[in-house]
């Protein structure tokens, strides 16, 4: 039986990451169709989210591979008698069901991969300490972005004092297109970067 091929799955996230930073930037510099300000920040908030989107796909697409390749740690956790060696639409049907998965945080989906997932072919032990932190910082300006909620915003205020000791808060758009004052290098840029460092940490941990 033919498996899934992790690489390829993490060379069309990493491709995906870089067209949007390549295509963030050339907005944020455009002059001509795309003016103001605020058109700019719209957009890239639009473009943030689908960033996040390719994230939790490719998480998704990593755990389906992992069990396409041994189902046996899943299915000795759940109780189920289950073939150590699943189709790909086996996988996802155990998996996904009719439904979707998301992990909130990236200790949840090291945790799943850690509890249900063979080690040998688990992708999540690959990130380290620090990856973890700045996609989470991340994945918090993703949920306000998505939900506008009060406990969103909490979240994100906190975020912003504790880890840039920033008194007054930006919205979240200002934020991730401020630049470092040391580096030069946009917030937004730098969360790109550090997906592109942890799903080449992925890869190469199986």
């Amino acid at each position: 039986m033919k498996k899934i091929d992790f690489k390829y799955w993490h060379n069309d996230f990493d491709e995906w990451i870089v067209w949007y930073g390549d295509f963030i930037y050339r907005l944020i510099k455009a002059k001509r169709v795309v003016k103001t300000k605020f058109e700019k920040e719209e957009l890239v908030e639009a473009l943030i989210l689908r960033c996040a989107v390719r994230w939790e796909l490719l998480l998704t697409r990593d755990i389906i591979a992992s069990l396409n390749r041994d189902s046996s740690y899943y299915a000795k956790e759940l109780g189920l008698k289950l073939r150590k060696h699943l189709t790909k639409d086996e996988c996802e049907a155990i998996l996904l069901g009719y439904r979707y998965i998301e992990f909130g945080s990236v200790r949840s989906v090291m945790n799943f991969g850690k509890k249900y997932l063979n080690p040998k072919f688990n992708p999540f032990k690959g990130i380290t300490q620090d990856q973890e932190k700045i996609i989470d910082e991340f994945l918090t300006i993703r949920n306000l972005l998505a939900h506008y909620s009060s406990s969103a915003f909490r979240k994100y205020n906190s975020m912003v004092k504790n880890n840039y000791k920033l008194k007054r808060v930006p919205e979240p758009c200002r934020f991730l297109m401020s630049a470092n004052t040391k580096s030069g290098e946009y917030r937004w840029s730098k969360y790109l970067r550090t997906f592109l460092i942890a799903s080449h940490s992925m890869s190469k941990s199986i």
